[in-house]
């Protein structure tokens, strides 16, 4: 299974979510500048990497994690990666898509646009380290709300391969 944490420009909410997931960052609310900035891919990414599925490892049940930027244009890759799949005949299940924008606050955009676009990087960072503080509990939720989907998946995966091994 192949999670893709996705955000605007892949490099900061997508970034969290991931590690978290991945057991790297505890999800602790007060996390400090060095645990965060040592984040592997965070506030690294530039505009130029925008579309680009980055992997970030395998989490501890083997699934593949991976974020990537979209800008504006999240609904249209989630639509996309599935039709794709569908055309070259990748088994569509095995992806989930995970956004978290909705995860963003005024202070991880202001530090990211500071930090990536404009390299102001020590002013960006201040704001991203204050913002990724108060966005953990959202990037927690939606990171359980990813497992649970995943362990969804493989549950109907198991009926349907007992259901198929009982026919034979």
């Amino acid at each position: 299974m192949k999670v893709i944490y996705h955000c605007y420009g892949g490099t900061h909410s997508s970034v969290l979510a991931a590690a978290i997931h991945l057991g790297l960052l505890e999800g602790k609310n007060n996390l400090s500048a060095q645990e965060l900035f040592s984040c592997p891919l965070f506030d690294c990414l530039d505009h130029s990497q925008i579309g680009t599925i980055n992997s970030m490892g395998k989490d501890s049940k083997g699934h593949e994690i991976y974020v990537m930027g979209c800008k504006n244009a999240g609904s249209l890759v989630e639509k996309i990666i599935p039709e794709f799949c569908r055309i070259v005949g990748i088994n569509q299940d095995d992806i989930l898509l995970v956004c978290t924008i909705p995860c963003l606050n005024i202070f991880l955009r202001i530090g990211g646009y500071l930090s990536r676009r404009v390299k102001l990087v020590a002013l960006g960072r201040f704001f991203l380290l204050l913002g990724a503080r108060l966005s953990m509990n959202s990037i927690r939720l939606i990171v359980r709300e990813a497992k649970q989907k995943l362990q969804e998946k493989e549950n109907t995966k198991n009926r349907g391969i007992l259901t198929d091994s009982k026919k034979i």
